[in-house]
This record gives C-alpha cells, sequence and structure tokens, in this order.
C-alpha cells in the first residue's frame, strides 16, 4: 500500500470514529456525557411545594398522559359560565381521591407513603379525630331509628367532615399544587379557554376531519390536547341539538301557530 493511499484509509478510520462520537445533531459529545444523568434530570425536578404555606423542596416525578388518566376522570377545563355551584359530597370524594392519586405519583422525595407514614406516627389531631369518628358512627347506628330527618342530616353532615379530615393526609395547598404541577397548568395556557373558542375550534376541526387543538394557539400539554378535544367536540354537539331545537320550534311556529288571515 502505497503511502499515499495508507494516509487516505486512516483519514477515512478518523471520519468514522469521531462520526461515534457525535449525536444526530451533529454535534460532539462532551466529555464525560452521562445521559443518564440527562434522562434523570428530565423526569425528575427539586420543585419547592407548599405545606400549609411553607415551601418545601421535594423531588417530582414528570407524569406522563397516560399515567395521569390511571388517576381518574378530571379535567382543567371548567368554564367560567359553567362554574359555579358547590359540590357535593360525593364530588369532593372524587376530586379528593384524584387529587390523592395524582400525588402518589408525583412525589418522589419523599414519597407519598413516607409523608403518610410520618403524619400517622405524629398527627395526634388525626388520632383523636378517628376516635371521635368511631364513636359518632357507633352512637349513630345504634340510634338511628329513633332519630328524625334533621337529625340524621347533621350527624351525616359531621361524619362526612370527619371522614374528609381524616381521609387526606397532605394539606389543601399541597395537593392543589402538585395537581397544577403535575397537569402542566404552571406552563399551559389552557386555564385561558373560553367556551367560544372550544366551539369555533371544534366547528372548525369538523370541517376539516382534524382534532379541534389543531385550532387552538397557546401553550398545552398533550394530556391538555385530549382534554380539549373531547371538551370542544361536546360543546359543539350540545351547540348543534340546541339549534335543532330552536329550528324546529321556529317550524312547528310558522306552519300552525299563525292565524290564517286571508278573506
Amino acid at each position: 500500500m502505497t503511502r499515499k493511499r495508507e494516509a487516505r484509509v486512516l483519514e477515512l478510520i478518523k471520519d468514522y470514529v469521531d462520526s461515534l462520537a457525535k449525536t444526530n445533531t451533529g454535534q460532539p459529545l462532551p466529555v464525560g456525557y452521562n445521559p443518564l444523568e440527562k434522562i434523570r434530570g428530565a423526569l425528575f425536578h427539586w420543585i419547592a411545594v407548599p405545606f400549609n404555606g411553607t415551601g418545601i423542596w421535594c423531588q417530582l416525578r414528570c407524569p406522563n398522559q397516560t399515567q395521569l388518566e390511571q388517576c381518574g376522570d378530571m379535567t382543567n377545563i371548567v368554564l367560567k359560565e359553567e362554574a359555579g355551584g358547590k359540590p357535593d359530597y360525593e364530588e369532593v370524594i372524587k376530586i379528593r381521591n384524584y387529587q390523592e392519586a395524582v400525588c402518589k405519583l408525583v412525589l418522589n422525595i419523599p414519597a407519598y407513603d413516607h409523608i403518610a407514614s410520618l403524619a400517622g406516627d405524629n398527627d395526634f389531631v388525626i388520632s383523636e379525630k378517628k376516635k371521635e369518628l368511631e364513636e359518632i358512627t357507633r352512637r349513630y347506628e345504634e340510634n338511628k331509628e329513633a332519630l328524625t330527618g334533621v337529625e340524621k342530616g347533621v350527624i351525616e353532615t359531621q361524619i362526612q367532615t370527619l371522614r374528609l379530615m381524616i381521609g387526606f393526609i397532605l394539606p389543601d395547598d399541597t395537593m392543589a399544587f402538585l395537581c397544577r404541577w403535575a397537569m402542566g397548568n404552571d406552563v399551559s395556557d389552557v386555564k385561558r379557554l373560553a367556551r367560544q373558542d372550544l366551539l369555533k375550534a371544534a366547528a372548525l376541526a369538523k370541517a376539516h376531519n382534524k382534532a379541534p387543538s389543531d385550532y387552538l394557539s397557546g401553550v398545552f400539554t398533550d394530556f391538555n390536547k385530549i382534554e380539549i378535544d373531547a371538551h370542544a367536540l361536546a360543546i359543539l354537539d350540545e351547540h348543534i341539538k340546541d339549534r335543532q331545537i330552536a329550528d324546529n320550534g321556529k317550524h312547528r311556529w310558522f306552519s300552525g301557530g299563525r292565524k290564517n288571515t286571508a278573506g
């Protein structure tokens, strides 16, 4: 092999080795690069989480869309015109169960179970409330038949309140914060959407056989987009039904509602 050809072969080998040390962006990898650390940094974040107003640094796990869906049926989209009214006990329990499932999912250090164990071992108020609940429930079951409807309602409300107090360990601000963070509400524009925005997006999507979220501008997570699509299509369906009812009413009025004035 001539020196010229040997030099060319060595040059090709060098180019090949250099290409192995580059990412798919064409940039050389940093010395000591550890992709596992980068992956860990993308999946877990140290965040100051409020616990009764005090910020505590916790390592939170970034959930994906499927994991959030497994926590229950809940949506970020609550339109102003649909809001209002105090949720009943069953609705409160549904919301709390969802929040608790999300908290268990995202808390990594410390884990939810560690916090629950700590609270259970040291929270004497909870211990007393458990005893109070047991006593009220026992007396209620023993005397239920003799109580009036009003008396039953008062005691049942007390039982429900105590169950909420001892059934969910984390403070309200902690659960609310973790849910907002998990759903991406700290970076998402989903809360800014109005009914008219969703209706217009759904109409365009139906006309062009696309998703309503394709016609809304803003920052939305994958979880948000699924919420948007479902909510927008439901609003469009409701709007179409309302128009049909209105049109049928007009048709009946024109066809039989007016008197014939011809002489």
